[in-house]
């Protein structure tokens, strides 16, 4: 446990001992109702929007990795996680082949945590591979290689049967089954996929993207995607309603990993040929599933970085109007953030290794800064942290500790509680966003640029390897002249600083920054009040 962490954690078991003895309701059971209430699927309720809670995808297979007991003992510590269990793969028949041997289905994995969570009354989560990963079991029809080994792309215009049937057989896993005999009545299930299965693209199903693209060309990409969206939701429809309880039927929430739209869109021309955007509909994903779980990366395979015109800030900025478009037909839509910084230790790629050739350290702060930018620009559900089965808390906890304390920062500061519930985001609508290519009409048309004008950043144009000093936004409450603003300014490659920023429509101000992130309050007379970490208003 880190030194921070455990001042934490004395704090707050001293605090729960002080509410219990004048016979209060204690800090710990404050964390649940929160957990509890801040989980209910609506993204809104009588308060506002509903607060975030941190997760992972590292199911925890290593002794020291992200466990379900490792999970307990943050909550327990006066964390805000919504927890998570892997998932196996179900077995297959007597005489059917898989590849996919059971990790995570030994009662000493989960039955101690699942009873926590049935105690408390908690919500839960699964990270798992494709669902669809068993339809080469149950068909003929998908199969997921040739007779020479090579990978087969998925199509959608295939049989629906057996997407019903691999529902099926995922809610008759015996470990599902089980865990509703322990827990029949959670508030909220997760099934979250990776979502990562090959799939046919427009190219090979001959609907290939133009700028002028014809009405029959735009109703075979719709139809297209029509298809798609039928046979997921035959899958998680079948799975949905072959589960044992009837809670767990009620509250059930099927989640893909990049089921929303391209990171990529706009920031290059050839984005198009791998999407299926239709005017009126960027991508047909979100109405495949009840929500997504969309990447906010720094990847190791490509230049983008945290300081750059190519970052996760810049890219996430373009998920504004695509979730207000998705949360149109679907007001409901579970919308979560998985971040990941890119390290991968040992290989060349590493993207801690990408930093410290350009003289700069990638230390849990700036990620936590970086993270806490997608953070109040999207107003995620959750903030669920990507690393391999392999990375284990010695290396990475130091990471996953930073991010929860972002979002225990929320919960615990009424002047940040009250902007995520209440406060609008501020568009900008000078210079506008650098990603413009072969954007869709109805896209363009958007506001999507929320970066403040900042006197340390170089002045127009960029490319996207342009180096940005601080990337600040805002969040507005009330009306003239009665306003007030949050600023969130993240400096990337400075641990503090100071910076003059422009509020559109509103005054200019300097405002702190560095690399963990600061948060500044600002009245319509001008004035600025820093908020520190330990602000509670």
């Amino acid at each position: 446990m880190q030194q921070g962490t455990a001042r934490r954690y004395l704090g707050f078991l001293l605090a729960c001992c002080a509410t219990a003895a004048a016979g209060a309701s204690t800090p710990l059971q404050s964390v649940f109702e929160s957990i509890r209430g801040e989980s209910a699927r609506v993204p809104a309720g009588a308060d506002g929007r509903r607060l975030p809670l941190a997760a992972s995808w590292n199911q925890g297979n290593l002794p020291l990795g992200f466990s379900p007991a490792y999970q307990i003992a943050q909550i327990d510590a006066g964390h805000y996680l919504l927890p998570w269990f892997g998932l196996s793969v179900p077995r297959p028949p007597a005489g059917a082949t898989s590849n996919y041997p059971a990790s995570t289905d030994a009662p000493d994995y989960y039955t101690a945590a699942i009873r926590y969570l049935a105690a408390h009354h908690l919500p839960l989560s699964f990270v798992t591979t494709q669902f669809e990963a068993l339809l080469s079991d149950v068909s003929a029809d998908y199969p997921q290689r040739t007779a020479d080994g090579k990978a087969v792309a998925l199509t959608p215009f295939g049989p629906v049967e057996p997407w019903q049937a691999v529902g099926k057989r995922w809610a008759q896993h015996p470990t599902l089954k089980r865990l509703q005999q322990l827990y029949p009545d959670p508030p909220l299930v997760l099934f979250i996929s990776n979502n990562e299965r090959s799939k046919l693209g427009a190219d090979d199903l001959h609907a290939s993207y133009s700028p002028t693209a014809s009405a029959q060309l735009l109703a075979r990409r719709r139809a297209i995607g029509d298809a798609w969206i039928l046979r997921y939701r035959a899958l998680e429809h079948a799975w949905r309603a072959a589960l044992d309880a009837p809670a767990w039927r009620a509250h059930a929430v099927f989640v893909g990993y990049d089921a929303f739209v391209s990171s990529a869109l706009g920031r290059w021309g050839g984005w198009p040929q791998y999407s299926l955007c239709i005017p009126g509909r960027l991508e047909p994903w979100p109405a495949a599933w009840d929500g997504a779980s969309v990447s906010y990366y720094v990847h190791d395979w490509a230049p983008d970085s945290d300081f750059t015109v190519w970052s996760p800030e810049v890219e996430a900025m373009n998920y504004v109007p695509a979730l207000a478009q998705v949360r149109r037909s679907q007001p409901n839509f579970w919308f979560e953030l998985s971040s990941w910084d890119g390290q991968l230790p040992g290989r060349p790629t590493d993207k801690r290794l990408f930093y410290q050739q350009r003289g700069q350290e990638l230390t849990a702060t700036r990620y936590a800064g970086m993270v806490q930018f997608g953070m109040w620009l999207l107003r995620p559900r959750v903030v669920r942290e990507f690393r391999n089965p392999e990375d284990d808390r010695v290396h990475f906890g130091r990471y996953f500790e930073a991010l929860m304390a972002a979002v225990a920062r929320v919960h615990e500061q009424a002047t940040l509680r009250s902007f995520w519930r209440h406060g609008e985001l501020v568009a900008n609508p000078a210079g506008g966003h650098p990603y413009q290519a072969a954007l869709p009409a109805d896209l363009a048309q958007s506001a999507r640029w929320f970066l403040l004008d900042a006197d340390l950043n170089p002045a127009r144009p960029w490319e996207l390897t342009t180096a940005l000093r601080v990337y600040a936004l805002a969040l507005q409450q009330g009306s003239a002249p009665q306003r007030r603003w949050l600023v969130y300014a993240f400096s990337p490659r400075d641990e503090t600083l100071s910076t003059e920023v422009q509020i559109p429509q509103g005054p200019r101000v300097r405002v702190p920054a560095g690399s963990a992130g600061a948060f500044a309050l600002v009245s319509e007379d001008g004035s600025v009040r820093p908020l520190t970490p330990n602000t509670a208003s």
